[in-house]
């Protein structure tokens, strides 16, 4: 964006921030509808991925099969190669190649989607707090990919191959449709990309003043049992996926009283340099009117 798009040092009118908002809103789109074909284009690559957690070689599933032998416990040894897909409507296979093009477009583009958005309210924030503000734009997209590979590598084959595989009788064979398929790979990736955001939620609210370390550690209990309905809401309805939602979120939750309590202390720091300087201005001050109030007294 230019510097003529967004003047930080003069007020814009209401039709202003429309217009510097179509102007986002073009590029967006001209940007996705651009990684969009690239991505329709190379749709081999994109469906191997979607695939890819129901083959033999995909790593989670060896890592499994390695512990599986070293612990000498078929248990672990998970078996997702063995769901087998279906298709059975007519424009089905060419709208999954749709939708894998329009997901690949948006995780792509997620970076830059983070950059516009900050760059369209960045007049609305205080100059000396931009620097700050800046740090949300590079975290956003890294705890995003962050829980996506997780999701991706993590959840997703245990909850292929629990849901893919679980029989409540003999005579039931599974067969799963391709979009339901792939609709639970990508449900459970986006759900802990979605999940891993909560460190930066939980430096937003404690920056404003809205939550504190210790009435963090006070709560951990009911924080426990929210995060529990959220991993139970944002996964598919298996056991497996929602414990394996909820973990990383509560490791992410402690992890967000260490980030409370490191602003707070910055906070006390600034608090305190600021109360010092003031008692400097004031002794000063003193100092000044007491050396003028001798000037003027006669000898």
């Amino acid at each position: 964006m230019s510097n003529k798009a967004i003047n930080d040092d003069a007020d814009m009118t209401f039709g202003e921030h429309l217009d510097e908002l179509r102007k986002i809103l073009v590029r967006v789109v001209v940007v996705f509808v651009l990684l969009f074909i690239v991505m329709f284009s190379i749709k081999g690559i994109v469906l191997e991925v979607i695939f890819a957690p129901i083959r033999e070689t995909f790593p989670t599933n060896q890592f499994f099969a390695w512990l599986a032998k070293v612990l000498n416990s078929e248990a672990l040894n998970i078996h997702p190669e063995t769901v087998e897909l279906f298709n059975n409507k007519m424009a089905g296979q060419f709208m999954l190649h749709i939708k894998s093009s329009i997901v690949g477009a948006f995780v792509i583009a997620f970076p830059y989607l983070i950059w516009e958005l900050w760059l369209f309210v960045k007049p609305a924030i205080p100059p000396h707090q931009r620097r700050r503000s800046i740090r949300y734009v590079i975290e956003t997209p890294i705890w995003f990919v962050m829980g996506l590979l997780f999701g991706y590598y993590i959840i997703a084959p245990l909850a292929v191959n629990f849901l893919g595989n679980y029989q409540v009788s003999d005579q039931i064979n599974n067969i799963i449709e391709v979009s339901s398929f792939m609709s639970t790979v990508m449900g459970v990736s986006f759900a802990a990309a979605i999940a891993f955001q909560l460190p930066l939620l939980i430096r937003l609210l404690s920056t404003i003043g809205i939550i504190t370390s210790d009435g963090m550690r006070q709560y951990r209990k009911i924080a426990a049992v929210l995060l529990l309905v959220f991993a139970a809401v944002i996964t598919p309805p298996d056991v497996v996926s929602q414990i394996f939602i909820f973990v990383p979120c509560y490791a992410l939750y402690e992890y967000g009283i260490g980030i409370a309590a490191k602003i707070e202390a910055q906070k006390a720091k600034e608090e305190a340099a600021y109360q010092a300087q003031l008692a400097a201005e004031k002794a000063k001050a003193e100092a000044k009117k007491e050396s003028e109030g001798n000037a003027n007294t006669p000898e």
